[in-house]
């Protein structure tokens, strides 16, 4: 029964770790037992990861101690929701068929905005290529501009990072640490597609480490 706390087991959601727990606890009628860790699978510890990357590990832990933190979902919206106003206000000076917007217009184009973002930095796309669009794309492609230039160039100075792009990072060195230095527990990944480039990047590891399985 003490084997069991040696183990990590990585699942979907919270919702998948709770529903784990009470498996353990209907298989045991309810004894007192020593559970394995569970954690979801995007939820990477940062500590854990500083204290336990090994020496050969020093340049994905130099990456990961440079990283800046995330910005907040609501500063994120209010940020966007302002350089929104300001493009759409400039381009309604010079362009009469264009009306201003308010700041309820702006705060819903902003959170679409966010959506974007997240989807493509979860997806691990890049906005680059837009501007090789047909023309017709115009209006739209300097919409997106505010995503694929000012909103980077605004996380640069303030010296943060976007959620998605962040866990990203945290994912992928997960991966290139237990590559570098395998754990010495069991670690499971049980219960995910995948469909995240980056989380299907940590599974492939899990799949290939000496205790890894995945389910």
């Amino acid at each position: 029964p003490l084997a069991l706390s040696d183990m990590l087991v990585l699942l979907p959601t919270r919702r998948a770790c709770r529903s784990l727990r009470e498996a353990f606890l209907r298989q045991a009628d309810g004894k007192a037992m020593l559970l394995p860790r569970m954690q979801p699978v995007g939820d990477v510890d940062e500590e854990e990861l500083v204290l336990t990357a090994p020496g050969s590990a020093a340049g994905a832990l130099a990456e990961l101690t440079d990283l800046p933190p995330a910005i907040s979902e609501t500063e994120r919206l209010l940020l966007l929701t302002g350089l929104v106003k300001a493009q759409r206000n400039q381009q309604a000076k010079s362009d009469p068929a264009l009306d201003p917007i308010g700041p309820d217009q702006a705060l819903l184009l902003a959170r679409e905005l966010g959506r974007l973002l997240d989807q493509v930095q979860t997806e691990g796309l890049s906005l680059d290529r837009l501007e090789l669009y047909a023309d017709h794309w115009g209006v739209t492609l300097d919409f997106l501009n505010i995503i694929r230039t000012a909103w980077p160039a605004h996380l640069a100075e303030s010296g943060l990072m976007d959620p998605a792009e962040r866990r990203n990072r945290l994912l992928l060195s997960q991966a290139e640490l237990w590559r570098e230095s395998p754990p010495t527990h069991p670690v499971i990944a049980a219960g995910s597609t995948g469909s995240i480039p980056a989380t299907a990047h940590l599974i492939a590891t899990v799949a290939n480490l000496p205790q890894g399985m995945v389910v």
